[in-house]
This record gives structure tokens, sequence and C-alpha cells, in this order.
């Protein structure tokens, strides 16, 4: 098979459509579209907040296909449509027997900790695949497993209620898109920070420094300062991206006579995931798609990211479902 192969760490000029081994594993699957997220480019690039591992390499965290071959499952056939849970776990540590697979001691994320899906077929286990409902398309279900359910995790863990108001900074990306549209469907009045005139189509509101109870920060350092003094009592701030940068400046006065909070969030957990594939075939939740490049244009798309307008995939087999 064919795969997007790292060779050694940093630079497109190390990356590489090469002819590798065929995948040997319980479930084989065709991989259909891939979506392409700062994680993947930044373990081409050799900025990733992981470590790497194993080299050679095959990127890609976030990518749906077809079942091709069973030697071992009692859920899956050949021919189902499928989505790959992105997070490496092991399912025997406390944190996994807790229901927290994101935080496994021995995990981490696909595409990054092990060889993800920036490839012809993927080989995995039962365990890692969720069936796709038959009322999502792959265009749209692609974006589940990365944008979605970061997305989806982040907003569980900073608890945002019904009648809240959720601002969502960086409202047109993968993860920003979903905060905005599950933010809504959990009851908050949602405001968010976009140049993108299209984020409207959500009936959220363009934020006009009103006072907020939960903030999503996405984007890193450049999303805190001149955000966080809008931030009520009691108010939470969830972050889950470095893109502007890591470190930011905390005004403790503020964080305690509020009683403010700072949440970190990663991932999600293995029950979000079915969880969330669920509310998104009920609501039919689309994705804003904006081009779709065969696997073997990565560095034409990866050289356009910086430009986009919607999601970017990568197509590696016809949607023969």
């Amino acid at each position: 098979m064919k795969a997007l192969l790292l060779r050694r760490p940093g630079g497109l000029e190390n990356t590489k459509v090469e002819e590798v081994e065929n995948p040997k594993s319980p479930v084989v699957v065709k991989v259909v579209y891939a979506g392409l997220n700062p994680v993947d480019i930044n373990v081409i690039l050799g900025k990733v907040n992981y470590n790497i591992a194993p080299y050679p390499h095959i990127p890609g965290a976030e990518f749906v296909g077809v079942v091709k071959s069973v030697s071992s499952s009692k859920k899956f056939k050949v021919g189902d449509r499928v989505l790959i849970y992105p997070r490496i776990y092991d399912g025997t540590c406390e944190r996994c027997r807790s229901g927290m697979e994101e935080l496994c001691k021995t995990g981490g994320v696909l595409g990054v900790g092990e060889n993800g899906g920036f490839s012809e077929f993927y080989g995995t286990d039962e365990a890692h695949l969720e069936l796709l409902p038959d009322s999502l398309s792959f265009e749209d279900a692609v974006s589940i497993p990365v944008g979605g359910l970061t997305a989806y995790h982040a907003l569980k863990r900073v608890g945002v209620k019904s009648g809240e108001k959720l601002l969502v900074i960086g409202a047109s990306g993968n993860t920003g898109w979903y905060s905005v549209v599950l933010g809504k469907l959990m009851g908050a009045t949602v405001y968010y920070v976009s140049r993108k005139k299209w984020v409207a189509e959500t009936n959220a509101s363009e934020w006009k420094q009103e006072k907020v109870d939960v903030i999503v920060n996405s984007m890193g350092a450049e999303a805190w300062e001149p955000y966080v003094d809008y931030l009520e009592t009691n108010g939470r701030i969830v972050t889950f991206g470095t893109l502007t940068g890591r470190e930011v400046k905390v005004n403790l006065a503020h964080l305690y006579t509020g009683e403010r909070s700072i949440i970190g969030s990663t991932g999600g957990t293995r029950k979000e995931f079915t969880e969330l594939i669920k509310l998104v075939s009920e609501n039919r939740i689309k994705s804003r798609l904006w081009k779709v490049y065969d696997f073997k244009e990565y560095e034409k798309a990866i050289a356009e990211y910086g430009n986009r307008d919607g999601r970017v995939l990568l197509k590696f087999a016809k949607d023969e479902s």
C-alpha cells in the first residue's frame, strides 16, 4: 500500500508518499478520507508537543473508511463504514478502567505516538472502531474524531450549562466550529470570534465584548489576554491548543477573587466518542468543507492550509459504500 511516510524528524523534505507493507491486524480499514489538522502538520514539520514514534512514521490522527478485511471481530464485517477513535490506549491502566482513555499511562495521540491513517489501509482492532451511521456522509463524519471529540470533551470538562454565555475564540476552525454548534445544543448562548462571516450561519452571535461564563480557547497565548477580563464571577476557561503560543500571564487576584477556573482538556474519552457520533447523526451536524486533495497532493494541502475557509481533507480512496 501507499502511505505518507516521514523518514526522520521535521520537514516536508523528509516526507514522501512511499510503498509500505500492508497491515496485518484483526481489522483492516480502507481509508477513504483523512482530515488535515494542526497536529498532523506539526508532526510533519517537527513542531508537535508530543514524542513521535515510530520512525519511519505515518501521520494522520483523523480518518474514516470501510472495513476491508476481518480476521478477528464480533462487531464488524467487511463493507462496514467506520470511524477510528484517535487515541492510543491499553484499556488496562487505572485511568482507562475509570473511563479516561485519553489520559492512558501508555497512550497518546494516534498518528503521533504510533502510526496513523495517512495511508491507503489502516490496521487496528475492534476496540478502536465505531460504526458510521447511514445518516452521515464520510465528508461530515471525518471531522468527528479530532475536531468534534476535542470540542465535546472540552465543553463537558468545563461544565457548560443551559442558559450560560459561552465565548468561542477561533470559531471557524475544526474544533471552534464544533464548540459553537455543540454549545448551542447544550443550551448555551453562544458568542464567537472569527474573521469568517459564515460562522454566523450557526445563529450564534458575534462577540461584542459581552461578559461570559465560559471561554473556549483553542488558539493559545494570543487568545488569552484580550478575553480573560470578560470572564464572569465563577467563570471558566477551557484550553486545548497552543497554535499562537504556550505561555500566558495570569492575574492571580482576578482568578481567586472571582473564583474563576482554568481547565485543561485533551482529546476525549471512548464513551464520549460513541455519544458524539450519535449526537452528530441525530442532529445532522454538517462540516464546512473547503477543499479535498488527493493524498499525493499533501504538500499543496499543507501549503494552502493557513488560508483555508473550512475543512481540508485528503482523499485516499473512492467512497464505494
